[in-house]
């Protein structure tokens, strides 16, 4: 006798170890993140990072509509600009940076609706997801001097994957994902810069503070490639 199939979860093709890393890294109110303050993840106070997110009711709560941005709105190569973003989480400032493109490029071009195969992302995505987990280990050992190299690392994987997906696509979801993606990746590298050894006389570096920092962006870069694997799955079905 037939039966019919269940359908399929599309979360059944996300990595679980992207899951598993979403769970584990709580975003941060970067504004309230105060010397010495008690909120973010207890990475001090464990033997690894805690906290855990709910976050599929935001995964593509935006209604999606036609943007465009720049031609170089996803190229990782555009320096990252602390003045701008002071107060801000890589999140928000991904946001703003996205409509500022938006403004510029909306007569520039044709939208792109093509999207990479849901294979192809995930691939990209648990290279990225392995990069990060490397970074936490450094964290919760106190490997200070092993950021600046995690964060390369990081960086690169963030722009293979962004690569996959075109420059101007038509969903508002993506661009805005894409975005997020290279700005947290951005904010990241100038962050774990700043674990490097200063100069004498320099004030001494708020490990706890800078950590706390850091683990906000790779949050924000697992959250960023959590929505571009569960939106190329999804529209992949349709």
């Amino acid at each position: 006798m037939y039966e019919p199939r269940a359908a399929p979860d599309p979360t059944a093709h996300r990595p679980p170890a992207l899951d598993s890393l979403v769970a584990r890294l709580q975003p941060l109110n970067t504004p309230s993140v105060k010397k010495g303050g008690t909120g973010g993840p207890a990475l001090y106070g464990g033997q690894h990072v805690s906290g855990s997110t709910e976050l599929g009711r935001d995964m593509v709560s935006k209604p999606e509509k036609h943007v465009s941005g720049t031609d170089s709105d996803y190229d990782n190569t555009q320096p990252y600009n602390p003045s701008r973003s002071m107060g801000r989480s890589s999140e928000e400032e991904g946001r703003g940076e996205s409509e500022e493109g938006e403004s510029r490029g909306r007569d520039t071009g044709e939208l792109d609706p093509t999207l990479p195969c849901t294979e192809d992302v995930i691939l990209k995505t648990e290279q990225v997801t392995k990069n990060i987990q490397e970074l936490l280990r450094a964290a919760q050992e106190f490997k200070h001097d092993s950021f600046v190299p995690c964060s390369e690392k990081i960086h690169s994987a963030v722009a293979e994957m962004a690569s996959l997906f075109p420059k101007r696509p038509a969903l508002d979801v993506v661009h805005w994902s894409l975005r997020l993606l290279a700005t947290s990746a951005s904010r990241l590298q100038v962050e774990c810069h700043k674990a490097v050894a200063s100069e004498p006389g320099a004030p001494a570096v708020d490990y706890q503070l800078l950590t706390q920092q850091v683990i906000q962006c790779a949050y924000d870069i697992a959250k960023a490639a959590k929505q571009l694997v569960t939106i190329t799955t999804r529209e992949k079905k349709q």
